[in-house]
C-alpha cells in the first residue's frame, strides 16, 4: 500500500517524501509537471502528471479518483490550499479505503479565512494584533481615523473566484490616500480584505498534530530570515524549546476549529509588549516542515500512523537549536535587500545592514545547520532546484518561456 502526495513541486512535500520514504513507505508523487522537485527524490517510489488544479480543478479531481479506485492506496496529502479545498470538496467522491487526514470541507475553509479565525482567537482570549472593520461603505471614515502605516491582507490566501484560483497579495499603505487605493486594490482580488496594524517582531510558529481531538504532537520554531525579507516564508529557521503557553492557545483554537491532522499556528512577536500576536492558522503541511523532522519532530510519519490507525502516545520532546536554511530562497532574500533600497512596509536598507546580509549569508557553516533542500543521501531534489532557479532567472531577464511553479 502506498500514499499519493500531490503537488510535488512544494518544499513541504518533498520533506515528507523523504520521511515516509526513509520508513520503507512507497510514495507516489503527483504534480502538473514532471519533473519536479519532490518528485526527484530517491524516496519517490512512483511520478505522475496529473491536469493543474488552479486551471483545471475538475480535471484534476477526474484524475486523482481514476488513480485511487484501483486499490493500490491507503493515504492521500493534498500539500497546498488549492488542493486541500478541492479533496475536501470532493472527499465523498474518494474509495472510502483511502484516507484523507484532515476534517471535512466546512473545517478546512473555516482554516483557511483569516477573518473568522481571528474572530475565534478573541473569544479564546488569544492576543492578536488590532484589526479594524471596515468596508466600502465606511472605507474613507476608516482611512481618516487609522494610525499609519497599517497592512491590507486578503482574507484568503487563496480564493475560487469566477471560475479561478485567486493569489491575494499584503498591501502596505502609508497614509489614507495609499490606504483606499490598497483597499479597493485588494478588494478587486478577494473580497473583503483584512486591515490590522502593522506589527514588528519575529515570527513565530507552533506545528501541531491533532488526532480525535487529542494533542499528538506540538513544536515551536523561530523565523531567522524570510522571502521577502518584510515577511514571507521562512528561509532560515531554528527550533526553539516548547513554548507550552503557546502550545496550548494554538491546541485551544484547533479545537475549536474542530481540526484533526497536522496545522502551523503563525504568531509575531511584538516588539511593543514581547507578546506573541496570532496572525493565520495553515492548516496543511508547512514550508519549514525539515526543520521539524530534523529537530526529531517527523510529523509526516506521525500523521501516517495516526491515518492507519495505530495507538500514538503523545510526543513533545524534540531538539531545540537545529537550525534550517532553503539556501536559495536566502539567495533571493539577500537579492532583495541588495537590489531595493526600501521595503514596501517603509524599512530602508542601509548599506551597513547590506553588508550585514551579504556576510550572513555567506555564513554556510554553523552548529545544528541543516540544508533543506541539499542533502548528501538524496541529492537529485538539489539539483533540480538549481536548474530551475537558474533557467527562471533567465526567463525573468527576458529570455522567454514560462517559468516553473514556486518553490
Amino acid at each position: 500500500m502506498a500514499v499519493f502526495i500531490t503537488d510535488g513541486d512544494q518544499r513541504s512535500a518533498l520533506a515528507v517524501v523523504r520521511s515516509l520514504g526513509r520508513a520503507g513507505i512507497a510514495v507516489t508523487i503527483g504534480e502538473s509537471q514532471v519533473p519536479n522537485l519532490a518528485g526527484s527524490s530517491r524516496y519517490c517510489s512512483k511520478r505522475v502528471c496529473y491536469p493543474s488544479p488552479i486551471e483545471d480543478g475538475e480535471g484534476f479531481l477526474a484524475f486523482l479518483r481514476a488513480q485511487l479506485k484501483g486499490g493500490e492506496y491507503e493515504l492521500l496529502l493534498p500539500m497546498t490550499d488549492a488542493t486541500m479545498q478541492l479533496v475536501a470538496s470532493a472527499r465523498g467522491s474518494f474509495p472510502p479505503s483511502v484516507r484523507i487526514p484532515f476534517p471535512g470541507r466546512e473545517q478546512v475553509c473555516l482554516a483557511q479565512d483569516k477573518r473568522r479565525v481571528l474572530d475565534l482567537a478573541q473569544r479564546l482570549g488569544i492576543p492578536c494584533p488590532e484589526t479594524f472593520p471596515c468596508d466600502e461603505g465606511n472605507l474613507i471614515d476608516v482611512a481618516q481615523s487609522l494610525c499609519y502605516p497599517v497592512v491590507v491582507k486578503p482574507r484568503f490566501s487563496h480564493a475560487f473566484r469566477d471560475g479561478r484560483w485567486i493569489h491575494g497579495a499584503v498591501i502596505y499603505a502609508h497614509d489614507a490616500t495609499s490606504f483606499v487605493a490598497a483597499y479597493r486594490q485588494a478588494q478587486t482580488s478577494v473580497p473583503c480584505p483584512i486591515v490590522q496594524e502593522k506589527l514588528e517582531g519575529e515570527g513565530r510558529g507552533v506545528f501541531l498534530l491533532i488526532w480525535n481531538g487529542e494533542l499528538k504532537a506540538a513544536f515551536c520554531h523561530r523565523r531567522l530570515r524570510e522571502k521577502p525579507p518584510w515577511g514571507g516564508v521562512s528561509v532560515y529557521c531554528e527550533s526553539l524549546p516548547l513554548d507550552r503557553d503557546l502550545a496550548d492557545k494554538s491546541y485551544a483554537l484547533l479545537k475549536a476549529l474542530e481540526w484533526e491532522g497536522v496545522a502551523m499556528v503563525e504568531f509575531k512577536l511584538d516588539r511593543r509588549d514581547n507578546q506573541p500576536k496570532l496572525m493565520e492558522v495553515n492548516g496543511r503541511f508547512w514550508g519549514s516542515l525539515q526543520l521539524a523532522i530534523d529537530a526529531g519532530m517527523n510529523f509526516p510519519h506521525l500523521l501516517y500512523r495516526c491515518a492507519r490507525g495505530e495507538e500514538v502516545p503523545a510526543q513533545l520532546e524534540y531538539r531545540p537549536g537545529v537550525k534550517s536554511r532553503w539556501l536559495l530562497g536566502d539567495l533571493d532574500h539577500l537579492l532583495i535587500k541588495l537590489t531595493r533600497a526600501q521595503s514596501p512596509n517603509g524599512v530602508r536598507y542601509s548599506w551597513s545592514s547590506r553588508l550585514a546580509a551579504g556576510a550572513s549569508f555567506l555564513k554556510l557553516y554553523e552548529r545544528g545547520l541543516r540544508y533543506e533542500i541539499q542533502r548528501f543521501d538524496d541529492p537529485a531534489p538539489g539539483w533540480y532546484e538549481i536548474k530551475s532557479y537558474v533557467r527562471n532567472s533567465l526567463r525573468r531577464l527576458g529570455w522567454g518561456g514560462k517559468e516553473s511553479h514556486a518553490f
